[in-house]
């Protein structure tokens, strides 16, 4: 009977992040990471949640959740292209996810309560009906060989139907 080796537990991911096959490659994210020039990193440390990058012009270094990486793939240049799921942006030494902040502008109730001077005015009462024909396709191509190909396979099978019963 084999001893289990209860001693050291290794908790392993299931699936390999896309960043262990980089290794030691230059790469190069898309989207561009904002307020960060060049975009050329290598890769530093990792740990579950995050891994460490490193610009390969300036050594500045920088931690990345994982969340925020994507695919890996190749690209008609030299380095890779390591794709972020969202836009990201480097401020006060923090990365974070870029938020686009939309400001409201305020509506002159007036003017927009006011009809044009220039548009139609609609009649009072209901909707005038329109009356809708279908066009009588009696004749049409596709009947005319529907008709065809039904007729030939009823001849046919009397056909076959009388040379069976003739042979017995």
């Amino acid at each position: 009977m084999a001893a289990r080796r209860t001693d050291r537990l290794s908790f392993e991911p299931l699936v390999p992040s896309p960043l262990d096959y980089i290794g030691l490659r230059r790469f190069a994210f898309y989207p561009r990471i904002r307020n960060l020039e060049p975009n050329e990193w290598t890769l530093g440390l990792s740990a579950w949640t995050e891994v460490q990058l490193v610009n390969a012009c300036t050594g500045n270094e920088l931690w990345i959740p994982r969340q925020y990486i994507g695919a890996v793939s190749e690209s008609n240049g030299p380095m890779l292209i390591v794709g972020l799921r969202k836009e990201l942006e480097y401020r006060a030494g923090i990365l974070q996810p870029c938020v686009k902040r939309v400001i409201e502008m305020p509506q002159n109730v007036d003017k927009a309560m006011a009809p044009c001077d220039h548009a139609e005015r609609r009649a009072e009462g209901p909707a005038p009906v329109i009356g809708i024909r279908i066009e009588n396709r009696e004749h049409s191509p596709m009947n005319k060989a529907l008709l065809a190909f039904g007729i030939a396979f009823i001849v046919s099978f009397l056909a076959f139907a009388i040379s069976v019963l003739t042979r017995t």
